[in-house]
Order: C-alpha cells, then sequence, then structure tokens
C-alpha cells in the first residue's frame, strides 16, 4: 500500500515539475496545488509579521486548517455515496433519501456549492479506486465491482481519464 502511495506522489511530483498541474485531473484534490497558490500569494504580497519565516508558516497552517473545519454539504454526501457504491445502487434519489431530502433539495444544496452530484460521485470513485488499487490484496476486477461499475472495462476506462494510465499500470508503478 504505501508503495502505491509513493509512486502516486512520485507522478504527481513530475507532473509539477513538468508544468502540469494546470491540466492535471488531481488538482482540486491536491494539496501541492493548495501549496503552490500559498507561495505565489506570498510571492504577490511578503510576509509582514514579526514571525517572519515561522509565522508565515504558522499562519499557512492556520489557513489550511481553517479551510477544513466546516463539514460541508459535499462532505455529507460523500459519506452517503460511499456504502451505496458495493451495492451498485447508487443514485441521486437513494442519496436524498438517505439524508433525509427531496432531489430538488439535495440538487439545490450542491448548486450552492457549486458542485454536482455527478461530480462528487466521479471523485469519490476516483479516491476509492486509487485506495484499493493501493492493496493489494483487492484485485482490479474486484475493485470495478466494489466502486459500482457494471464491468473492469468500464473501471479501466474511468481510471485512465482520472489519472492518466490503466489500473495494472498504477499496481506496477
Amino acid at each position: 500500500m504505501i508503495s502505491g502511495i509513493k509512486s502516486m506522489i512520485a507522478r504527481c511530483m513530475e507532473r509539477m515539475r513538468g508544468g502540469a498541474c494546470a491540466t492535471c485531473d488531481n488538482r482540486a484534490f491536491c494539496p501541492a496545488g493548495r501549496w503552490q497558490q500559498a507561495f505565489r500569494q506570498v510571492e504577490r504580497e511578503p510576509v509582514q509579521s514579526s514571525g517572519g519565516v515561522f509565522g508565515f508558516l504558522g499562519e499557512l497552517l492556520q489557513s489550511l486548517s481553517a479551510e477544513r473545519k466546516p463539514r460541508c454539504f459535499r462532505m455529507e454526501v460523500e459519506a452517503a455515496i460511499e456504502p451505496m457504491l458495493a451495492r451498485g445502487d447508487v443514485s441521486i434519489h437513494r442519496v436524498a433519501s438517505d439524508l433525509g431530502m427531496s432531489r430538488q433539495t439535495l440538487y439545490r444544496r450542491l448548486k450552492a456549492e457549486d458542485v454536482t452530484f455527478e461530480e462528487i460521485l466521479d471523485a469519490k470513485r476516483r479516491q476509492l479506486a486509487i485506495r484499493y488499487l493501493s492493496m493489494e490484496r483487492i484485485s482490479v476486477k474486484g475493485a470495478a465491482y466494489k466502486l459500482g461499475f457494471s464491468d473492469p472495462a468500464s473501471f479501466s476506462r474511468a481510471f485512465k481519464r482520472w489519472t492518466g494510465i490503466s489500473p495494472s499500470q498504477f499496481r506496477t508503478a
């Protein structure tokens, strides 16, 4: 599992060195993107705090942790989706029902966070796919079915869209 995570980080670092972060599919979830954004801001507005570098790092840590504190509605939807994936019955109607609201209310609340149900579902599948393939005891076929794909070929296409490589290449990297 650790070797899979290391290889994923190595691939991301290579993409960063090549300047490909702007076109990377993972940029919304990548911590490197947040760090780059913070450092660009520092270049524009030098740190004025008396703490110097340590003050800057403290402020950066506070801002990053402040971003994570509020539990957004998106996280509730993700939590509702995860157990449904293995059963293969994920739908906006079922998630709305599990959260005790109508489909329209779910749609409206997600729209307020500027995200769609399909984007959340795709991102959750991507996250879990990487986790499952990092675990050596789960096969590609098993991961596909755990994520609610009807066949391994459709899972492979989706994985390649998410990461740029096939599931078997991810495993060997």
